[in-house]
């Protein structure tokens, strides 16, 4: 555990950009792939050149995100037991669902042909997005008992907008008959990641210098 507590920072800086990589090193490899349409997990599904890659890489990923936790919560905790507490858990339901699980349990290849492992697949992304946003608010909460105004400023600004994007990402799923249509679902996704993980890295490569002065 002392373990973790003391590199956990780089594991989670390493999770995020290897998120930010994962779309950019498997697009060559998936015909017609278009950043701002397709989804992320578009490179796992069953036949996609990719198919293997994604699940390895989505579980490897689940695994840096849970084993960065405890760095999180010890780096926290001297703020609020309580809220390090919901904050970590939500960082630890993230990574078992939209990485883990996602990585292992195959994508449904259509609203239409749900199977088990799909339903696990779909409903563990939709999870772990919200567990993501539940800690961004959480993040905010303790920033705010710290007094850093400007920090806590922006944070709700991105959780305001982090709001925005998901209502854009996830409505033509909620709404698939209105005739209002929103595309670009690939770059709503991908903004909304950008802007949930951006505070994590921050915050590890912080604590990461401080560690070496």
């Amino acid at each position: 555990m002392n373990f973790l507590k003391k590199y956990g920072f780089y594991l989670m800086a390493l999770a995020v950009i290897s998120e930010w990589i994962l779309p950019l090193a498997l697009a060559p490899f998936v015909p017609g792939y278009l950043q701002f349409t397709n989804l992320i997990s578009d490179f796992g599904e069953v036949g996609v050149p990719t198919h293997m890659a994604f699940k390895v890489w989505e579980v490897i990923n689940g695994l840096l995100f849970l084993l960065s936790a405890p760095a999180f919560y010890e780096y926290f905790k001297g703020t609020s037991k309580k809220l390090a507490s919901w904050f970590t858990a939500m960082l630890i339901i993230f990574s078992m669902t939209d990485c883990l699980l996602t990585g292992i349990f195959d994508r449904a290849l259509t609203s239409n042909t749900q199977s088990i492992t799909g339903m696990i697949h779909n409903y563990s992304s939709g999870i772990g997005d919200t567990a993501l946003l539940i800690s961004m608010f959480f993040l905010l909460k303790l920033y705010q008992m710290q007094g850093k105004k400007l920090i806590t400023t922006l944070l709700l600004v991105a959780f305001v907008v982090s709001l925005g994007i998901q209502f854009l990402f996830v409505y033509p799923r909620i709404m698939p008959d209105s005739q209002f249509k929103i595309p670009y679902r690939g770059l709503w996704q991908r903004l909304n990641l950008w802007l949930l993980y951006m505070p994590f890295l921050l915050i590890s490569i912080k604590n990461m210098f401080k560690k070496r002065q």
